[in-house]
């Protein structure tokens, strides 16, 4: 039985180019204009059609998790998006049966300034649920979410680690149909994760729990998933299991170098080298595809030299929404054989990094000779969720945290010539 037909699915944006965008400064009814009359005035503000989607069309059996992979861009938020009714396609239509519930951002519908048992009533009214099915799975939700103490709390005081147990507890005790997981259940510590992979696996072999999985984590969609999709500049490129599209697209990931402008020789770039791989470690070596605030993790950066002997220093770049929070490269060049493997590892230290969601862009300089510069680049090689304790936050701490979150060393005294009154 199909759960979910995707029928020639297409969506469409017009993006105004650059002499058309609109000020700074916009007042909401001249927005509102803006908005309303952009389909008629193309021509005049000189938009620009962008696909998100290009017919996208699949089927899902009942019980199956699908994995949803691509760069970024190709589709594969917009998609989920489409299915559960966030967004309406352009062409298309899609077909199914049952309750839809989604998790596509960690916390969406949640009011920090609500108790968790409030905010578990009002993520399931948004979501379509009735009460009645709220007060009968509610002990259950609880259980999983393990917030029995803390029921009564207002979510401000709750860590990204108990904002994602309840959500997806929430989401999961809704008698769903189909759930739509958007990067969500490659987070959390490894036991969480056993836990929804069990879970996930237990509602579909029971009660035919449809699963359509996007994420970026490659060894979690291996594990998890039954089948894969891989959608490239929003068109469905490859549809099979998860170990033989895993495999291809992580291979095909590779090969495209993105080399960074400016260098002698840069459209030569991939002659003398080629970066191969780059992952998260832990501290005794394990890959993972989001790391604990509270624990040292390691960066580590394969590449291979070609040709020619040359010197080389490795850097990244750590970004988050947009904003480069910092950069860091290796203090001095290192020299490198020819036709040789090579592995850099950067350490980013515990009580670092906000729990935020980062990117890493990496790039090696390979210097031969005199001087002659050849720069490899990957943008957005890797993309991580970084999750904190699993316990309730301190009262100021909250979730007002800057593009880093460090835990600093402070003291308190008395000013020693202080006058007393």
């Amino acid at each position: 039985m199909k759960s979910l037909i995707v029928e020639n699915v297409s969506k469409r944006y017009w993006i105004p180019r650059a002499e058309a965008e609109t000020p700074r400064v916009e007042t909401r009814l001249a927005r509102l204009k803006r908005t309303l009359t952009l389909p008629l005035t193309r021509e005049i503000l000189n938009a620009r059609e962008l696909w998100a989607l290009r017919d996208a069309a699949f089927d899902v059996d009942q019980g199956t998790v699908l994995g949803v992979i691509g760069s970024n861009g190709a589709g594969k938020s917009t998609l989920l998006k489409i299915i559960a009714r966030v967004i309406a396609p352009t062409s298309g239509r899609i077909r199914g049966h049952g309750r839809v519930v989604s998790l596509l951002e960690l916390g969406a519908g949640f009011d920090d300034e609500a108790t968790a048992l409030e905010n578990i009533y009002m993520n399931a009214a948004i979501n379509g649920i009735p009460r009645a099915v709220v007060q009968r799975r509610l002990d259950d939700i609880v259980t999983f979410a393990e917030i029995s103490e803390h029921l009564n709390t207002p979510l401000q005081y709750f860590s990204s680690g108990m904002y994602l147990r309840l959500a997806f507890s929430v989401a999961i005790n809704m008698e769903p149909s189909l759930l739509l997981a958007d990067e969500i259940l490659a987070v959390g510590d490894l036991a969480f994760q056993e836990r929804c992979l069990q879970k996930v696996r237990e509602l579909a072999r029971d009660t035919g729990l449809t699963v359509l999985f996007v994420s970026h984590d490659m060894e979690a969609v291996s594990r998890i998933c039954d089948r894969v999709i891989w959608l490239k500049e929003g068109a469905l490129h490859r549809d099979g299991s998860p170990e033989e599209v895993v495999t291809e697209y992580q291979n095909a990931a590779w090969d495209t170098l993105t080399v960074a402008p400016g260098y002698k020789g840069t459209s030569h770039a991939a002659k003398y080298g080629e970066i191969v791989d780059v992952k998260l470690l832990t501290m005794d070596g394990r890959e993972i595809g989001s790391p604990p605030r509270s624990e040292d993790v390691f960066l580590r950066i394969r590449f291979r030299t070609r040709r020619a002997k040359a010197r080389a220093r490795c850097a990244i770049d750590l970004m988050t929404k947009g904003v480069l929070v910092f950069r860091s490269a290796q203090p001095e060049l290192v020299p490198v054989a020819a036709d040789m493997a090579y592995e850099a590892l950067v350490r980013l230290p515990a009580n670092l990094l906000a729990e935020t969601t980062y990117t890493v862009n990496v790039s090696i300089m390979l210097i031969r000779g005199e001087g002659e510069e050849h720069a490899l680049v990957v943008n957005k090689a890797i993309a991580f969720l970084v999750y904190g304790e699993q316990g309730v936050t301190a009262e100021d701490g909250r979730h007002r945290t800057g593009v880093v979150n460090p835990t600093l060393e402070w003291t308190l005294q008395t000013e020693p010539d202080a006058v007393r009154v």
